[in-house]
């Protein structure tokens, strides 16, 4: 059964990782979205531009958003990849050297995106959408396969959406 989802696996990652060209264009638009921390950056930024801008001054929109990413960070470096230990593909680029499952870039991003998405619907697709640019360039890069990266979004969101649940649920009713 293992080696079932295995090869599931690297077909779907194979599939994704040539699913664009790769040239100069691609390799230089998806590192920016990888790599140098741009990732984490990227959140912060739309973050701080709502509580600015948007007057998203809410301390429970604050506290979820902050408490989300930490989260799963932790969770993510600290417990999952400890406890899969799978290593990451081979690659040409520059990639980090902890173990693979779940990608932190896509679990990060997709935590970020849920919270960000449920303060500010009338961008909630542009967040998922820079949140899918950043997951999948982890596999366009070959820094992950495509279930570690699959397995992170759902991470993320699903970290968030416990989060949410209170507030949602009260929205409801």
């Amino acid at each position: 059964m293992l080696k079932t989802i295995i090869s599931f696996d690297k077909s779907l990652t194979t599939f994704f990782y040539n699913l664009l060209p790769h040239n100069s264009f691609f390799n230089h638009f998806f590192s920016f979205f990888s790599f140098h921390g741009a990732s984490v950056a990227i959140w912060l930024a739309f973050f701080i531009f709502l509580i600015i801008f948007e007057e998203k001054r809410d301390l429970k929109f604050i506290i979820y958003f902050l408490v989300s990413i930490t989260i799963t960070f932790l969770l993510v470096h600290f417990g999952l990849k400890n406890i899969f230990h799978r290593l990451r593909p081979l690659t040409k680029y520059s990639c980090p050297t902890d173990f693979s499952f779940p990608s932190g870039h896509a679990s990060f991003s997709f935590a970020a995106a849920a919270i960000l998405a449920f303060y500010d619907k009338k961008r909630r697709w542009g967040y998922y959408l820079i949140a899918t640019i950043i997951a999948y360039s982890r596999i366009y890069l070959q820094c992950h396969y495509f279930l570690d990266v699959f397995g992170g979004a759902l991470v993320g969101y699903f970290i968030s959406w416990l989060i949410l649940k209170e507030k949602i649920s009260h929205h409801i009713h």
